[in-house]
């Protein structure tokens, strides 16, 4: 095709076999940021003929009712803690996790000066050590995939009747919607990135609704640059133990924790990993938990 002025124009690449035509917008959109290639096609191509509507859906949802249908503030207080997390139990829990991890934590601690109680700590409230990696059953690749393809309100038409009087404000949808999916795009454009260079199977990747991976739940645009190799096998593995402990560990270090670091500025990184205060003071008073042991039976009655 000649453009005016007799300049050979590119005509704009076909459909990649193998991935469905729902997809393709999101195909092109990698290939123009250097993202293409047999590899690239293999990974797009498990995501399968349909997105999933629940992802934008639910954030949508989230978003709308706090928009147009507000709750009065109910004059409480935000919780201090989690509830049933800060416990002797699970500081035991904590404990042992720390003597079965021992290398890993210690290796952390050394080189990030981040105590094994405080990562512990963060990873029980994340996932509960590696136990509760996903609270969705779709992998974290497509569920930011299918957010990432979901632009207007017909890709979510599954859950607009949980939104009263949505009809009425479809303009702000045209707005919203856009943004979420750009801010979806780059995490899943993230989330590619690694797995070529893990050579991982996204399917193998469990996630949480908004697509936050491994034991330490990093967004994926976060495993680039916080992600650590903790076990020295030339990969980051953030559900292996040494990789999320080192990398949380990573991410503390480089908004600032240290050793001998002051009480109120270690609740104000962990409220950097996540913007609660209720999330930093349920970890500081669980590491507190883990690092005081527990009276011994001949102690307590004396």
């Amino acid at each position: 095709m000649s453009a005016p002025g007799g300049h050979t124009q590119a005509a704009p690449p076909g459909p990649a076999a193998g991935i469905a035509p729902v997809w393709q917008p999101l195909a092109r959109r990698l290939a123009a940021d250097g993202l293409a290639g047999p590899e690239v096609d293999r990974l797009l191509a498990t995501l399968g003929n349909t997105p999933s509507q629940s992802p934008m859906g639910r954030k949508m949802r989230e978003l709308y009712l706090r928009r147009f249908f507000p709750r009065p503030p109910s004059g409480k207080p935000a919780p201090l803690y989690y509830k049933g997390v800060v416990t002797e139990r699970n500081a035991r829990l904590c404990r042992e996790f720390i003597a079965a991890n021992a290398q890993a934590f210690a290796r952390a601690g050394a080189r990030y000066g981040v105590p094994p109680a405080i990562a512990a700590s963060l990873l029980f409230v994340e996932t509960r050590l590696g136990k509760v990696l996903a609270d969705v059953p779709e992998n974290a690749f497509y569920t930011l995939a299918s957010m990432a393809v979901s632009r207007e309100p017909q890709s979510i038409s599954q859950w607009l009747p949980r939104m009263p009087g949505y009809e009425q404000h479809l303009d702000w949808f045209a707005a919203t919607m856009p943004r979420r999916a750009d801010w979806a795009y780059k995490e899943v454009r993230a989330l590619l990135q690694h797995l070529l260079r893990e050579k991982a199977d996204p399917r193998t990747l469990p996630g949480s609704i908004y697509g936050a991976v491994g034991l330490c739940q990093f967004m994926p645009s976060n495993i680039a640059v916080y992600g650590a190799d903790g076990d020295g096998d030339g990969k980051v593995d953030l559900f292996s133990v040494p990789d999320a402990v080192a990398s949380l560990a990573n991410y503390l270090a480089r908004h600032g924790w240290k050793p001998g670091l002051a009480r109120d500025r270690q609740h104000k990184i962990l409220m950097a990993y996540n913007h609660s205060q209720t999330y930093a003071n349920t970890i500081l008073a669980l590491s507190d938990l883990v690092t005081r042991a527990p009276e011994s039976p001949s102690a307590k009655s004396r």
